[in-house]
């Protein structure tokens, strides 16, 4: 991948623009907010490497054999091998990163996993599998979703663009230069796959699959974000765990009703994952499909900012 590696990472800036309660540590100080800018960045490289590298684990029994049951021109096959082929270059751009951070500050890899969200393996996965082989589409929509994730993701960071460390931008840039290039492609196979059931009569799993996915992916976000806690029994490893710990206590400021409001409704990123009501595609297919959706509330996305100043001044 046509990338220059040798840049170094900047620790003194974001890796992303945050609001001004820090996601859910409201009080942190400047230099926590880049430790939990850093963290959060961190996070997002995570989640969709994760995301990218289960797409290709199921690509047989969630796009190879859909394909095979429902017999369409060659291009569509060509642009589903370019789709996951990217998938996986994408998963390694993330990964390269995530490597090239921790030996820069020297941090074991191994730690930073243990504060980072991991499909590979999972419930999660395991569930979108048994629904690909029941003859469901669940794997589509989760796609689909974090199709237009990526792309809300960049469009939050361009405009902040020059506060931010300018490697993760650029690796933010790369995955959304070649994201655009196939973001519909899961929309493509949604569509494929409504008219072909509804030649079919096959209704089920038009009417739930979309539910599915999000009862289990959402469980899975939620589960994998409880990692950040882990980082009380590494603070002494790094610097960089240490900080985070001493964040933990600013979530206490936040009753459980509110936090969980913050994560589904307001949390920069973390709301977009979690939330479909955020994304434009994905609700309006959903419509299409007549498929049942959980009953998520408005978005009400927060006001970013890139440095401690900002908040000051806003």
């Amino acid at each position: 991948m046509d990338f220059d590696w040798q840049q170094p990472i900047d620790s003194g800036r974001y890796f992303l623009p945050i609001d001004d309660d820090a996601i859910a540590f409201p009080g942190a100080t400047a230099e926590q907010r880049i430790v939990l800018s850093q963290l959060l960045g961190l996070v997002i490289n995570a989640t969709i490497s994760e995301m990218e590298v289960v797409a290709n684990k199921l690509k047989d029994v969630a796009w190879r054999q859909i394909l095979r049951d429902y017999p369409v021109n060659p291009e569509m096959f060509d642009l589903g091998e370019q789709f996951f082929d990217e998938e996986w270059k994408h998963a390694e751009l993330f990964r390269r990163f995530q490597s090239k951070f921790c030996t820069q500050y020297g941090i074991e890899l191994e730690d930073l996993q243990q504060i980072m969200p991991e499909a590979y393996g999972s419930t999660f996965q395991a569930a979108i599998r048994r629904n690909a082989q029941a003859g469901g589409h669940a794997f589509w929509w989760v796609v689909a979703m974090v199709e237009e994730v990526s792309v809300l993701i960049f469009q939050q960071m361009h405009k902040h663009r020059s506060k931010l460390d300018p490697m993760y931008f650029q690796v933010q840039k790369k995955h959304f230069e070649e994201e655009s290039r196939h973001t519909n492609y899961a929309f493509l196979m949604l569509e494929l796959i409504r008219k072909k059931n509804v030649a079919h009569g096959r209704r089920f799993h038009q009417k739930t699959d979309l539910l599915y996915s999000e009862l289990f992916s959402t469980g899975w976000v939620v589960s994998e974000l409880e990692k950040v806690f882990n980082a009380s029994r590494l603070a002494k490893k790094h610097e960089f765990f240490a900080k985070i710990a001493e964040c933990l206590p600013l979530m206490r400021k936040l009753s459980l009703l509110e936090l969980a409001k913050r994560l589904f409704v307001s949390a920069p990123y973390i709301s977009s994952v979690l939330n479909p009501r955020y994304h434009r595609l994905t609700p309006l297919t959903a419509q299409k499909h007549e498929a049942w959706m959980l009953p998520f509330p408005e978005p009400e996305p927060a006001m970013l900012n890139a440095s401690a100043e900002d908040i000051w001044h806003s």
